[in-house]
């Protein structure tokens, strides 16, 4: 492996291994086409992918990116939507998600991201008191957007975001 490796969620990492977990998103790769209600075909099961920081101070900043494909329509649209916020394409917003593990009856894919966007910043003050361990006293800002598939409340937390 090359210090450039990126590891992939639901290759190298298992999906559950990244579950409740903040990340924020650092770049965006669009696969499909979104026209109103509607999402173009995936390539290879995959709408699109974003490269996200995890947030682990121990590691070094390279390798706490990780690749997430993006592989149902929904979650799709809603980084879809997240990037086409006037102040994520400026750089006056951050894009921060967490993963909440889903699947429908029949154990298929169902929407399972939570997409916020916050000013820039925010993400930068949580590492700061995840580095200091003083993430439960961070206190989340109201997400200026908010993008979730379930009823669960993840944005902005009142719980250890570590651990269910």
């Amino acid at each position: 492996m090359t210090d450039d490796f990126t590891l992939t969620a639901g290759v190298h990492i298992p999906w559950r291994s990244i579950e409740g977990f903040f990340m924020c998103v650092r770049s965006f790769t669009r696969l499909a086409q979104v026209s109103g209600p509607k999402v173009g075909g995936s390539v290879l099961g995959t709408y699109g992918v974003a490269q996200a920081e995890l947030p682990n101070p121990d590691v070094d900043p390279h390798k706490r990116m990780l690749s997430i494909p993006i592989k149902n329509k929904s979650d799709y649209k809603s980084f879809f939507s997240a990037h086409l916020d006037t102040g994520v394409k400026s750089g006056d917003n951050e894009l921060v998600i967490l993963y909440e593990h889903r699947k429908n009856l029949l154990g298929g894919r169902r929407p399972c991201f939570h997409v916020a966007i916050y000013p820039t910043g925010t993400w930068n003050n949580f590492f700061q008191a995840v580095a200091n361990y003083q993430a439960q006293e961070f206190k989340w800002p109201r997400p200026l957007i908010l993008y979730q598939p379930s009823p669960t409340n993840v944005f902005p937390t009142t719980k250890n975001i570590f651990r269910k």
